[in-house]
C-alpha cells in the first residue's frame, strides 16, 4: 500500500486543513473550560488566604529563558505588593517523568541559588516526590516552557485547576503563525499569554476564541520582553571571550533540529566549515552555542553518534581560537562579540538589539515569517552554501558592513522603541489589576 503523503494533502484541500485545526483547537477549549470554572472557585480562597498580597510561582526550569523572565521577577520582587518563589524544576525529565528517579541533583536550583536567588525552592523533595504547589495558594504561576519537560503535578492540566497560569513564550516571536509548534492544550489551560508581537496575540485569540470571549484566558501584547532584558545587560562583565585576545570574535549558534516545520538546522552542513575557518584565520575567534537540545536531539534521532559529538567537541578543544559555550546565560557574550552566525532562532531578535551584524544560514523553512522577521532579515547577510558563507565572514572581518545602516533602521523602527522597554512593568500591571477577577 503506497505511503499517505499529508503534506500534499494539505496544499490541496487547504481548507480541509484549516477545518481540522479549527475542531482541534475548540476541542482543546472544551477541555480546559472546566478547569478554567474550578479555578475561579479556587481564586477566591486563594486571596483570603494570602490576605491581599499576590503570590507568584516562577516555574524555572529551562535556565536560558530566564533571561526572558528575569526583568519580571526583579519588578514583582521589588514590589511590596507581591511575594514572589521560584520553584526550581531539574532539567532530567522526559515524557513528565524523571529520566532517572533515584538522582535527586536539581541543576536547575543549583544555578538559582548559587546566584543568589533566595527566593528559589527545590521542586524535587524525594523519589518522583514533587512539592505541593497548590498548599502554597499561588495567585499566579509564571510559566516559559509547555508540559512535556515538566512533572505532571506542574503541567497545565493539573496547575489551571487552582491557579492562574501566565506564559511568557520564550519562542514564537518572529513567526506570523505558530501552528505545531506550540502545546495548544497548554495556551488552552492558560489564563494569560504575555507575547511580543500582535501576530502572537493573534495566534493566541485563535486558538483561545471561546475562552478568551468569556473573558476566562487573556492574550496582552506587552512588549518583547527580551529587548528589555537584552538592553540592560549591556554593560554586564563578560569572562566568555577571555581566550579571544584581541581576536575578531565570532558567534555560531546552530539549531536544534533538522526539522524544517521547526525551522531546521545548518550544523551538519557546516560543521567542518568552521574548523577549516578557524585553521586558515587564527586571528578570529570562534564561540559556538549550540541550542541546549541539539546534541541530545541529533543523537536521539540517529544524525550523529555518542562518539561523533565526543570528537566534535575535542576539535574543538585541541584549537586554540574554538570553543563551545555551554553557559547559561550569554547576553554578555553578545554584547562583546563581533557577528553572529545563525539558523532561524529566538536569539536572533535578541542578538539584533546590539546592531552587529548578522549571518543567517538559509535551510528548507517551512515557516511563515512575520514582518519583523523580514524586515530583521533584509538587515542579515543570508547566505545559501560554504562559499557564500566564508566570503561573507571574511568580509566583515576586513571591515566590510554594508548592512549596518539598515540594522540600526530596523532596530529603531521594530526593536528600541515603544513598548519593548516596558515589557516587565506592563506584565505587571496585568497580573495587579486581574487579581480580582
Amino acid at each position: 500500500m503506497p505511503m499517505i503523503d499529508r503534506e500534499k494533502i494539505k496544499s490541496a484541500f487547504p481548507f480541509l486543513t484549516r477545518f481540522i485545526h479549527w475542531i482541534k483547537r475548540r476541542k482543546n477549549e472544551l477541555s480546559a473550560l472546566p478547569r478554567h470554572l474550578r479555578r475561579k472557585r479556587a481564586q477566591k480562597k486563594n486571596s483570603l488566604l494570602n490576605h491581599g498580597i499576590i503570590k507568584v510561582v516562577f516555574l524555572c526550569q529551562y535556565i536560558p529563558a530566564w533571561s526572558k523572565d528575569k526583568q519580571l521577577y526583579e519588578a514583582l520582587r521589588n514590589d511590596e505588593r507581591f511575594e514572589v518563589t521560584l520553584l526550581c524544576v531539574p532539567n532530567r525529565i522526559s515524557a513528565n517523568q524523571l529520566q532517572d528517579p533515584e538522582d535527586l541533583s536539581n541543576d536547575t536550583y543549583e544555578y538559582f541559588s548559587s546566584h543568589g536567588y533566595k527566593e528559589a525552592v527545590n521542586a524535587l523533595i524525594g523519589k518522583n516526590e514533587w512539592r505541593d504547589l497548590q498548599a502554597q495558594h499561588p495567585d499566579y504561576v509564571i510559566c516559559n516552557r509547555y508540559d512535556r519537560p515538566m512533572p505532571i503535578p506542574y503541567t497545565s492540566s493539573v496547575l489551571s485547576n487552582y491557579t492562574r497560569i501566565c506564559l511568557v513564550p520564550y519562542d514564537g516571536v518572529a513567526l506570523r503563525r505558530v501552528k505545531d509548534v506550540v502545546d495548544k492544550l497548554f495556551v488552552a489551560n492558560s489564563y494569560c499569554g504575555f507575547v511580543g508581537t500582535e501576530e502572537g496575540r493573534r495566534n493566541i485569540l485563535r486558538s483561545n476564541s471561546i475562552l478568551c470571549k468569556l473573558k476566562l484566558s487573556h492574550a496582552v501584547c506587552c512588549g518583547i520582553s527580551s529587548i528589555e532584558n537584552t538592553y540592560k545587560a549591556k554593560l554586564d562583565p563578560c569572562e566568555t571571550w577571555d581566550f579571544s585576545k584581541n581576536r575578531f570574535r565570532v558567534i555560531y549558534a546552530p539549531r536544534w533540529t533538522t526539522d524544517p516545520t521547526w525551522g531546521g538546522s545548518s550544523f551538519l552542513q557546516y560543521r567542518d566549515t568552521f574548523f577549516d575557518l578557524a585553521d586558515k584565520h587564527p586571528e578570529i575567534a570562534f564561540f559556538v552555542r549550540p541550542h541546549p537540545l541539539m546534541f541530545d536531539n541529533f543523537v536521539k534521532n540517529g544524525l550523529m553518534t555518542v562518539e561523533e559529538v565526543e570528537a566534535y567537541k575535542g576539535q574543538c578543544k585541541s584549537r586554540t581560537n574554538i570553543r563551545i559555550d555551554d553557559n547559561k546565560e550569554y547576553y554578555p557574550t553578545f554584547w562583546n562579540s563581533s557577528v553572529m552566525i545563525c539558523d532561524f532562532s529566538s536569539i536572533l531578535v535578541e542578538y539584533f538589539v546590539t546592531e552587529k551584524p548578522i549571518i543567517y544560514l538559509t535551510y528548507d523553512e517551512k515557516i511563515e515569517y512575520n514582518e519583523l522577521m523580514l524586515a530583521m532579515l533584509s538587515g542579515c547577510y543570508i547566505v545559501n552554501s560554504e562559499q557564500e558563507l566564508v566570503k561573507a565572514l571574511e568580509d566583515l572581518a576586513a571591515g566590510k558592513d554594508p548592512l549596518a545602516a539598515r540594522r540600526a533602521e530596523v532596530c529603531r523602527k521594530y526593536l528600541l522603541c515603544g513598548s519593548n522597554f516596558s515589557a516587565s512593568e506592563n506584565m505587571k500591571q496585568f497580573l495587579i489589576d486581574h487579581y480580582t477577577d
